[in-house]
Formats: structure tokens, sequence, C-alpha cells
């Protein structure tokens, strides 16, 4: 009895084929969300608001004070983020706060200030507070416990108690405010162009999440609400002098690097998307020949006996041989051995001990497997000779 090959190949070549390619199709989704997630989650953190900004509302913004500002005290505030930007906007009776020094070139910071009426720096580097308090040093952090003014300056008079950030040292000429071991948390001095400038670490006092804290509120208002317009001055890096450096992991980046990104993104989805369609999907064809069901097992018995391993070929020839035997003796496919031995010797007319044996024995060398596999052999062509039910050779 011959069978042709199995029409399931040809028909789950297609659904496999479908499979594979819906499975490329969602690799390629991912990787793209995945990708866009990334690139996302980095230009948000470049572009994410400065500390102090004078929109934010980040715990480390300053909305809150600006808006009291603006809204108590009617206190304009005008944002600038450039130098010419923040010289356009001064005015000889307006207040002008330098959000972070740091790098800022030396000469414009000291220019700016000789414009202002009063300016009020931040955050910043030594380099740049040397530029408008000569002598001034660091002197330590701040303290958790409220600091008293100590001092003579009517903003910090009035406010009374904060709670106190970095101490600097009040070098000759200048005023200190709020004492700190041998620091002050404020330290005032005057401009070129007769204002004042003072230099506070404006995260502890006015970012939103300390505003509230002992007299923070009072003191910003009483250093930032005397002129009649507040310049809120965030330098970029354009402003930046050889005293500093790229203020943000932007700065470092050259601007050709994201375009590369996204365009080598792209190209990786183009290049995926033409060799998928290139290959296509697998193609089922009709085999011009007849091809016995049973060589695929025997084939893969050959590779057991070549890989040394009797046992598994013999296993394999006679899982396909019993199956074809069972079938023609219309028993179940996973009919014992017992069973089947006692049908095939009752069809043939034989003991069934001999058929049994071939179908149980292990082989313990070559020898031994040729034989039973040869009496397998023998044993499915005598049953194939025959009407299994009339028990006459055909």
């Amino acid at each position: 009895m011959s069978l042709i090959a199995t029409t399931d190949a040809s028909e789950r070549a297609p659904r496999t084929s479908r499979a594979r390619r819906a499975w490329s199709w969602i690799a390629i989704v991912a990787v793209v969300l995945v990708t866009g997630t990334i690139m996302f989650a980095v230009e948000a953190e470049w572009n994410a608001p400065d500390p102090l900004g004078a929109d934010s509302p980040r715990y480390d913004g300053a909305r809150a004070v600006t808006t009291l500002l603006e809204e108590q005290q009617g206190v304009p505030v005008k944002t600038a983020d450039s130098e010419d930007a923040a010289r356009s906007a001064l005015t000889p009776n307006a207040t002008l706060v330098v959000t972070d020094a740091w790098g800022l070139d030396v000469d414009i910071l000291r220019e700016l200030a000789a414009e202002a009426r009063e300016t009020v720096i931040l955050a910043g580097d030594i380099a740049s507070f040397e530029a408008v308090i000569p002598g001034i040093e660091y002197a330590g952090p701040g303290s958790a416990d409220p600091v008293s003014p100590g001092c003579s300056v009517p903003a910090a008079d009035n406010a009374g108690e904060i709670i106190a950030g970095e101490a600097y040292t009040a070098p000759d000429g200048a005023t200190g405010c709020y004492p700190i071991d041998d620091g002050f948390v404020l330290v005032r001095g005057d401009t070129e162009g007769g204002g004042t400038v003072t230099i506070v670490d404006g995260e502890a006092l006015l970012a939103n999440e300390n505003l509230a804290s002992a007299g923070n509120a009072a003191l910003a208002l009483g250093l930032l609400g005397s002129g009649d317009a507040v310049v809120w001055y965030a330098p970029a890096p354009a402003d930046a002098g050889m005293n500093g450096a790229p203020t943000s992991i932007a700065d470092f980046v050259p601007g050709w690097v994201t375009p590369s990104i996204v365009l080598a993104l792209l190209v990786a989805i183009a290049a995926m998307v033409w060799r998928g369609r290139r290959f296509g999907p697998l193609v089922a064809e009709t085999l011009p020949v007849t091809v016995r069901a049973s060589e695929t097992l025997e084939g893969r018995a050959r590779l057991y006996r070549a890989a040394g391993d009797p046992a598994h070929a013999l296993d394999a020839l006679r899982r396909g041989a019993s199956a074809r035997m069972a079938k023609r003796l219309s028993l179940p496919r996973d009919a014992d051995p017992e069973t089947l031995a006692r049908a095939v010797a009752g069809a043939l007319g034989r003991d069934p001990r001999p058929v049994f044996d071939a179908l149980t024995a292990v082989p313990t060398d070559d020898a031994l497997f040729a034989d039973l596999g040869a009496r397998l052999r023998e044993i499915e062509s005598a049953l194939e000779s025959i009407d299994p039910w009339e028990g006459r050779t055909r």
C-alpha cells in the first residue's frame, strides 16, 4: 500500500508563513515603539524645564514666587533666555534675577548687573560670584533649622527667620545675613553701576517646595519685589564664556546625532519591509512523484543507525509498521503490541510470539537490529498480500 506525501504539510505551510509574517510585523512595531519611547524620554530629559524656571510648576520651579510677585505685589515678571533678551527687558528700576550663573560669561554678568537697580543671583559657581563680589568664597552647606537675619538689610530684617541654603563668606565691602558657622546664607555687595547684587541659594529659598518654609516667602518677595519689574534671566549655553562649560546633556551632543538616529531607524524599518516582501510567503507545490509514507520513518531510522543508536532506529521503524498494520486490521493506531501481535498472527495463521518479539525485542547490536528489521518488513509484506478477513492471498 502506498500513500501520497501528506497534504497536511502543504496546508500547514501557508499557515506557518502567515504566522511568521504576522510575528515579523509585530516585532517591527515593537522595535519602533521601544525606540520611539527611548528617544521621547531622552528628548524630554534634554528639554526638561530648568530649575527655578519662572513658569515651572515642578518642585524645583519658581512659579509660586513669580505668581505672588505679579498677583499680590503687582510686579510684572519678564522672562529672558539670552543676554540680548535680558538687556532689552531691563529698565532703570528693574530687578534682574539670574537663575544660574554657572558658566555664564563673567563680562556679561558684570555688565548686566551694572545696568540693573538690583541683581539677585540664585545659583552659580565661585568664578561667577567673584565677578560681582570679589573675594567671596564657598563656606559650607545650609541648615535644616531656622536661621535669624543678624544684619540690617531691610528685606532680611522684615522676613525674620528662614530655612537656609548654602553659605558663603562676606568679603570686605559686602554685607552678610543669616550667619551659619563661618559663612552667611545671603551676601550683598555693590555693583559698578551703583546698584546692589545679592547672592543667595535660590533653590533652598524660593523653589516651589521650599517657599512656604519659615520666612522664605517674605524674604523672596522683599528681595525681588522692590523694583517696578523683574527680569527673570535663565542664561542660554550661547551666553557661556571661557570660564564655563556646557550646562546640559544636550550641549555635549552634536546637532547631527538626533537626525542620524531617526534616519538609521527609518532605514532599518525600510530594510525589514523590503527583505520581508522579497522573500514572500512559502509556496506549497504538489510533488510530481508518489512517495511512500514509510520512507520518512525509514530515513529517520537510517539516521539513528548511522549515529550508533539501534534502539531508536528500530523504534522508528516499529512505529510506522505498527500504525500501518493496525490500520489494515481496523485496530486503533495506539493498539498495544500484544493486541496487535495476536491480530496479525490470527490474520496470517502464525504463532503470535515471533510477531510479538519483532514488535518489542530490544536490539543489542547491529546484527539483531538487522534481523528484527527484516522480520518486521516480512510480517508487514505478508499482511499486505492477504485479505485479513478471509485469510487468503490476493
